[in-house]
């Protein structure tokens, strides 16, 4: 589908939106940033989740390697920071502070907070429970294309380059490679549609990123895009998935296609979320760091999630 775009981004639209407290407990606003390694040997995503109607954040951070345990923060019960320009938290255990440091250029993300070991990445889905270390994050993600907003909905993408450093228990490692960032604001009810977003760079340097339902027998949206090695980005007319998933409903192989780019994709560690919402309904949240490869042998890396609403 390429549709015009529901919205023209402004400046101000990297900030955050006026609540709609009409619209219900699940109208909220997010921002969501990952990393990969291109061989997938390391990388990771954080997620803010801001829920002015119910009064709570969310905050997760996710760090994952090849051969590596998961570590994982899932913080549902944060306060929701007030004003229209709050982007922090800070508590004696948890903080956080995005930054625009210039608009759909260069984004910011620091923060810090416990995290669980997680040697099987399942376990997210049944408890949380293993060992705690401490992660600090000094992030920042610099565009490698222009904007791309959503037609179907309130909601931009933008394909990065990340730099900055991760620290784990007082060790500390530098990130210098591919990323992608989104922000959304809107009604958003994870317990209402499976979907699948995928997003990555191949080593000629060009980016892909796509989204679609997954209802099966109908097309509820598919949007999404491609960036050529000079940074021009096409809208996606096709985007689409046929995905194999374990036991646990984490994907063991995909074969995707966004615009005219045709790859394999093969997930080299998980970083899944369990979501409840505040009636109890639950979606296994599937996040998974991938290697690809193109059609023609073009190697990747980046980052597929799947939501399965049960």
């Amino acid at each position: 589908m390429t549709d015009a775009p529901l919205f023209t981004p402004t400046d101000a639209d990297e900030d955050r939106h006026p609540v709609r407290t009409d619209e219900g407990p699940f109208w909220g606003e997010s921002w969501y940033l990952d990393w990969a390694d291109a061989d997938g040997g390391a990388g990771g995503y954080v997620r803010l989740g801001l829920y002015p109607n119910q009064g709570v954040a969310w905050w997760w951070i996710a760090l994952v390697g090849r051969d590596r345990p998961t570590l994982l923060t899932v913080e549902h019960a944060m306060p929701c920071p007030d004003g229209m320009d709050a982007l922090s938290v800070h508590t004696d255990d948890v903080d956080y502070e995005l930054t625009t440091l210039e608009p759909y250029r260069r984004f910011r993300v620091t923060g810090r907070a416990p995290a669980v070991v997680l040697p099987d990445p399942a376990e997210a889905y049944h408890g949380l429970r293993g060992d705690r270390v401490t992660v600090e994050l000094d992030l920042v993600w610099e565009s490698r294309a222009e904007v791309f907003p959503y037609p179907i909905t309130t909601r931009y993408e933008i394909s990065a380059w990340v730099r900055g450093t991760v620290t784990v228990d007082g060790v500390t490692t530098t990130v210098d490679c591919e990323g992608q960032r989104d922000h959304s604001w809107g009604v958003r009810d994870w317990w209402l549609i499976p979907h699948n977003w995928t997003s990555g760079r191949f080593a000629d340097g060009s980016y892909v990123h796509g989204s679609r339902s997954l209802v099966p027998g109908v097309e509820l949206f598919a949007v999404g895009y491609t960036v050529d090695p000079d940074g021009a980005l096409t809208p996606a007319g096709r985007v689409e998935t046929d995905v194999d998933i374990d036991d646990e409903q984490n994907p063991t192989t995909a074969r995707q296609h966004i615009g005219g780019v045709d790859f394999t994709t093969e997930p080299v560690a998980h970083a899944p979320v369990l979501l409840v919402s505040p009636e109890g309904k639950v979606a296994r949240f599937s996040r998974s760091m991938c290697t690809y490869t193109r059609s023609d042998g073009v190697a990747g890396a980046g980052w597929t999630e799947y939501n399965w609403p049960q």
